[in-house]
């Protein structure tokens, strides 16, 4: 593990916290929709496996024709408000500044655009060397492996030498499945007692607790 040249980040709950926003979105749809409103807290375990599982979860639909009205409902709502109260988590910046002799990326199962347009409004764009979100049709979602292969070979680094930092068991899972070491956050969207039994080869309660980690340096 003294050899990490490579971060993969997730976003949601682990970069940013997002809970809001995507709240807001969801009751946006599930207005329109006449179906009941979700409160904050029942957000964050919904979140981590894509906004089509987000909604089919918040509406209790399986159609497929309203979830795809959801969906529309959705990002005409989120397209204009996906950072109105998303936040990074504290000493994200400084961190990711702290770590810049190591190449870091983002790799998200929120959809691409969103996922580019959030880490550039919140101002974490000059600090990745490459930004994924979800692409239909060129690799599936988190948990399976597929988008962490694609950037490692944009990028060029082996697995050996990678570490991806995640808030869900998707992203361990994922990490694990490329042949990644793997870091669970706590702070973000599933409680650690769940993280743990990923087995991930390093936890950390906060962000900037990874400037603690001597393998990183």
């Amino acid at each position: 593990m003294n050899n990490i040249k490579l971060l993969i980040f997730d976003l949601d709950g682990t970069l940013v916290d997002s809970r809001f926003d995507l709240a807001d979105a969801v009751n946006y749809a599930l207005k329109k929709l006449k179906k009941p409103q979700l409160t904050y807290g029942e957000i964050p375990p919904l979140l981590g496996s894509g906004l089509g599982y987000l909604l089919q979860k918040a509406t209790g639909e399986e159609e497929p024709a309203v979830l795809q009205h959801a969906r529309q409902l959705f990002d005409e709502y989120y397209s204009h408000h996906y950072a109105d109260k998303t936040r990074r988590y504290p000493g994200v910046k400084e961190t990711l500044a702290a770590l810049g002799h190591l190449k870091k990326a983002v790799y998200s199962n929120k959809a691409q655009a969103f996922t580019e347009a959030i880490v550039r409004e919140l101002g974490l764009a000059p600090y990745f060397d490459a930004v994924m979100g979800a692409q239909p049709g060129r690799h599936p979602l988190k948990p399976d492996p597929a988008g962490i292969r694609i950037i490692l070979g944009q990028l060029s680094i082996p697995a050996s030498q990678s570490l991806m930092v995640g808030d869900s068991t998707h992203d361990m899972e994922a990490g694990k499945a490329a042949g990644m070491l793997t870091c669970a956050v706590t702070y973000g969207y599933r409680p650690a007692e769940v993280l743990k039994k990923m087995s991930p080869d390093l936890m950390i309660e906060a962000f900037p607790d990874l400037m603690k980690l001597p393998q990183l340096f």
